[in-house]
């Protein structure tokens, strides 16, 4: 026995050394989380909180700069049709739904997003106090005065279009040009409204976003399709009697110089 327990002692012996440590070092989340368990309860419910809301910040930028975002619109500029009660609440005013998606309704490898007549588009204005004004085919752009302010307006001729212009313009009328749109607002008077006939075409490149919806104070979808004829949703007289600014289609000759239609 005492021989075959000298050759079993013989064979471990042959194997070399072995080590057999039983104890790792804690690995660096293994601290961190003992580290986080001695923090004081508010401190570890406040980490908590920026670990589930944190990411959500990097996305809503995202989402308003790039996908939509809701603007509001103040002043006359495109009375009736946006801030339909200006003229008896002049402290009133609609919240509208903005698209930033850069090509509409499409997906982003077919890029087939058109401007038309009749958008309705938002852009930066010079004066200070006039936050956004209105258009009939909806788009979001720069204002061409100071690209700090933001206005509403809507898109009247496409290039090679010649308007005939009204106040304040010197020009008796105006051809678009390439790459370029003409602006106006809604309302009648000219003096309530500070559009391409103050400030000449506006280049497509200052174009952010089109405007697909009034949320308040009365929600419903804004449809430029029927501008042509004239057949505008709306509550006021004016646009319910039809032939909506049908003064404002009379004063475009369309394609009076074959231009392609800009896309942006």
């Amino acid at each position: 026995m005492g021989k075959y327990a000298s050759i079993e002692q013989q064979k471990e012996l042959s194997k070399g050394p072995r080590l057999t440590s039983r104890w790792h070092l804690p690995s660096a989340f293994s601290r961190l989380r003992e580290r986080y368990a001695s923090l004081p309860s508010p401190v570890r419910r406040t980490c908590r909180m920026l670990r589930i809301f944190g990411p959500l910040l990097p996305i809503s930028l995202f989402f308003s700069e790039h996908v939509a975002q809701i603007m509001w619109v103040k002043g006359p500029s495109m009375t009736p049709y946006l801030n339909e009660d200006y003229d008896q609440m002049h402290t009133k005013s609609d919240m509208v739904l903005v698209s930033m998606w850069p090509w509409g309704w499409t997906l982003p490898w077919q890029r087939s997003k058109t401007l038309e007549r009749g958008t309705i588009v938002t852009f930066r204005t010079e004066r200070k106090n006039e936050h956004i004004d209105q258009l009939a085919n909806f788009m979001n752009f720069r204002s061409p005065a100071n690209s700090s302010h933001i206005a509403i307006k809507r898109v009247i001729g496409l290039p090679g279009d010649r308007i005939t212009t009204r106040e304040p313009c010197m020009k008796p009328s105006q051809i678009v040009p390439y790459n370029h749109i003409w602006l106006e607002g809604d309302a009648e008077d000219p003096r309530r409204t500070l559009d391409s006939n103050t400030y000449g075409p506006v280049s497509i490149s200052l174009i952010t976003g089109r405007v697909v919806g009034v949320v308040g104070p009365r929600m419903r979808w804004l449809d430029w399709r029927n501008w042509e004829a004239g057949k505008i949703d709306g509550s006021s007289p004016d646009i319910q009697q039809g032939n909506y600014r049908q003064s404002v289609r009379d004063r475009v000759e369309k394609e009076v110089v074959q231009l392609e239609h800009p896309e942006f």
